[in-house]
C-alpha cells in the first residue's frame, strides 16, 4: 500500500463547491485504480478522539458508518491511532483480498491552510506532525488542515478548535458517502426498500 503522490487536489472549506469537487476528484482517482470495481474498498480513517485536531478521521468514520456500507477502520467508537495503526493494517492486508484503502487524517499546516482538505492518489504518513513513524499507507489519500503547525505539534492538535475539525468532517464524509454509494448503491437500494 502506498506510492508517490500524484493528481494531487486542494480545496478550501469556504470553497463552496468544495463537496462536489472531493466527489469527482475521488471517484476519478479510484477509476485509475486496476480493477477497481471488483476490489474491496477499505477506508482507514486515522486519529483518536484524545485531541480535538486528531478527532477528523474517527469523525468521518463514524458518519461513514452510518451513511454507507463501506468497509471502515477507524471511528469514534473504534479509533486507529499510533498504537494500533500497524496491527490494523496487518488486519486488512489480511482480511481483505487486494483492497483500495483510502486513508484520512488530520494534518497540520501553515496558518493560511487551515480548513483546506488535500486529496491524492497513493499514501500518506500518519503522526508526522507528533514526531511518529508510522508505515505510509493508503492507496487514495485525504487529510484536513486542522490547524498550524508549531514546534510541539500535540499541542497544536489539542487547542485546535472543534468547529474547524467538525466543519472539515462534514465535507469530507459526505462527499465520500455520496460517491461511495453512487460506485456502490446497495446502500441506497435499502433504504429505498427499508
Amino acid at each position: 500500500m502506498g506510492k508517490k503522490i500524484a493528481d494531487k487536489l486542494t480545496v478550501n472549506l469556504a470553497d463552496c463547491k468544495a463537496k462536489i469537487k472531493l466527489y469527482n476528484h475521488f471517484l476519478k482517482l479510484l477509476e485509475r485504480q486496476e480493477n477497481y470495481s471488483a476490489r474491496p474498498l477499505v477506508l482507514l480513517c486515522i486519529g483518536s478522539d484524545r485531541y480535538t485536531g486528531d478527532s477528523l478521521g474517527p469523525l468521518v468514520g463514524s458518519q461513514l458508518e452510518e451513511d454507507t456500507d463501506a468497509i471502515i477502520h477507524g471511528s469514534l467508537d473504534y479509533p486507529v491511532h499510533a498504537g494500533n495503526l500497524v496491527e490494523i493494517i496487518a488486519h486488512i492486508n489480511h482480511q481483505y483480498h487486494n483492497p483500495i484503502v483510502i486513508a484520512i487524517d488530520a494534518c497540520l499546516g501553515k496558518s493560511d491552510e487551515i480548513g483546506n482538505i488535500e486529496m491524492w492518489e497513493g499514501g500518506l504518513h500518519a503522526g508526522i506532525a507528533v514526531g511518529n513513524r508510522l508505515p505510509c499507507v493508503g492507496h487514495i489519500s485525504i487529510v484536513g488542515v486542522v490547524n498550524s503547525g508549531g514546534q510541539i505539534g500535540y499541542l497544536d492538535l489539542q487547542s485546535t478548535p472543534l468547529s474547524i475539525v467538525m466543519k472539515l468532517s462534514k465535507v469530507i464524509g459526505c462527499s465520500l458517502s455520496e460517491a461511495i454509494n453512487t460506485v456502490n448503491p446497495t446502500r441506497s437500494e435499502k433504504v429505498l426498500l427499508g
